[in-house]
């Protein structure tokens, strides 16, 4: 079904580079789409109070601690609960995102099934890439790391992942 030479490297780890790019982009479209601008925004908002009564807080027990300072470190406390409220209004916020994971779950299994030809363990075709070898080579402190299909797959969807759900505005970073 896959070429041979697309199995081997560099033609797998730019195949491999490339599908969970795609798989990426797709999964945070999706998301996209299920999560409504209001949420969206809501959650970004949410992450800048957080940040900021963070930093806030933090200024605050340093300078509490250096003063031995009661009212201010009282005032601490008051924030670390608020903090915490916020960042539980935010998760469930953010939890709800999760409704669209069955849809992505299907289309990576779909992928994953095309990839490697099984799905779970079973065994539906013969591919290149089921015999675990390595994809990818990356230079290490002590030499070369070799990655094979599940290492590199992993590695690129989680910088792919973050890139798009942050193209999209769906992490609730701050500019």
């Amino acid at each position: 079904m896959i070429p041979e030479w697309l199995a081997t490297p560099p033609g797998s780890t730019i195949f491999v580079l490339f599908v969970s790019s795609l798989m990426a982009f797709a999964s945070s479209l999706i998301n996209r789409l299920f999560t409504s601008r209001e949420q969206r925004e809501q959650i970004k908002v949410l992450k800048s109070q957080i940040d900021n009564l963070m930093k806030q807080k933090n200024e605050d027990l340093k300078k509490a601690k250096s003063t031995g300072d009661k009212k201010l470190l009282k005032k601490v406390r008051k924030q670390e609960r608020q903090i915490l409220q916020l960042q539980s209004k935010m998760f469930s916020m953010s939890f709800r995102q999760m409704r669209v994971y069955p849809i992505t779950l299907i289309v990576f299994l779909v992928v994953w099934l095309f990839l490697t030809g099984r799905v779970f363990s079973l065994k539906l075709f013969e591919s290149p890439f089921a015999g675990g070898g390595p994809i990818a080579f990356l230079p290490w402190i002590s030499g070369v790391m070799e990655l094979n299909l599940f290492w590199w797959y992993l590695l690129c969807s989680f910088l792919f992942g973050t890139f798009f759900s942050r193209l999209f505005g769906l992490t609730g970073a701050t500019e």
